[in-house]
Formats: structure tokens, C-alpha cells, sequence
């Protein structure tokens, strides 16, 4: 697996919000389902708790073929940070876009001393970069049930483990 080498992480900007639409509808549309669930997760923590300088984009020259973001969310009443989607362009899927992401989105968590940061995913794909099932760590996500291998954790230098609890996105969070 090679990355392109035109190709740059930086920050995204809402200057790119357009273009990071159109690669999550096209990253994740196929045969049997369209993208309304990532795009609406997408939209939902720009609007309720996306944390800037964690929101990335690939790019290859002025096309965004990449993007990955961090949302809050809460953790037993204390604030955690949580991935949302990671998209890559069909056209440029297997290339390295997606690890170069979630590598550079996990050392900026780091610097800023994040003591973990959760996701739903495909523990083959993110046990690559130590993330791991979050039961044993008494996080739950409820949407998926208590103990299920999908709800992963990466603890962080800062970890603590009085972390515990039950598992809230900002997107939803209730008003209030």
C-alpha cells in the first residue's frame, strides 16, 4: 500500500464542505444503499460539536479524495472525542489515503492530550492503529449494545481509565 505522493493532509476548512459531501455520498453509495446515514452524521457534527483542527482532508492536487473528522461526544458525563466517517474516494481507495488519515487524526489527538478517542468500526481495520474493543474498558455504546467488538477505543498517553460509562455523540445529544 503506497500513498499518493501529490497528495496532502491539512486541516479542513468550510471552504471544502461541498466537496467532503460529494466524496462521502460517493464513498459510501453502492448497489443496495445510499449514503443518507453518514451524510447526516457528517452535517449533524458540523453542527453540534465538530472539532476543528481534528477534521482532515486528503487532497490531490485541488480534489479532496479523503476526509476524516473527530465530533465530541460524552462519556459517563465527561467529554470524549469520537471518529466519525472516514471516506476516501472510490477512485482512490486502497492507495493509503485512509491510514495516512486516521494516522495523522490520532497524532494531532495526541499532541493536544486527548486521553481516548472512540469509534464504530471494523476492528480489523482500526485494530491497526490500537484500537480496541471497548467493553473491557467499561465504555458502552447503547445504539449497539453492551460488549459489541465494533464499538472500539484508542487510549491515548493522557488515558484514564475512570473513563467509564455509557457512549454519546454530539449528534445525539438532547437539547437541553
Amino acid at each position: 500500500m503506497t500513498t499518493d505522493p501529490e497528495m496532502t493532509i491539512r486541516t479542513a476548512t468550510p471552504g471544502d464542505r461541498d466537496s467532503i459531501l460529494e466524496l462521502v455520498r460517493d464513498a459510501f453509495t453502492s448497489a443496495d444503499r445510499d449514503a443518507s446515514e453518514e451524510l447526516d452524521i457528517v452535517v449533524s457534527t458540523w453542527a453540534r460539536g465538530v472539532v476543528p483542527e481534528l477534521e482532515l482532508v486528503a487532497v490531490v492536487g485541488d480534489v479532496v479524495v479523503g476526509h476524516v473528522m473527530a465530533g465530541r461526544g460524552d462519556i459517563g458525563g465527561r467529554e470524549a472525542v469520537a471518529v466519525a466517517p472516514l471516506a476516501v474516494a472510490p477512485s482512490h481507495q486502497g492507495a493509503g489515503i485512509g491510514s495516512a488519515l486516521v494516522s495523522e487524526l490520532l497524532r494531532r489527538a495526541e499532541a493536544a492530550a486527548l486521553p481516548l478517542i472512540v469509534l464504530l468500526g471494523n476492528p480489523g481495520y482500526y485494530g491497526r492503529f490500537g484500537f480496541e474493543p471497548s467493553g473491557p474498558l467499561g465504555i458502552v455504546y447503547r445504539p449497539v449494545g453492551e460488549g459489541d467488538p465494533h464499538f472500539l477505543v484508542r487510549r491515548l498517553a493522557g488515558y484514564d481509565p475512570s473513563y467509564r460509562g455509557d457512549f454519546t455523540y454530539c449528534w445525539e445529544a438532547r437539547p437541553g
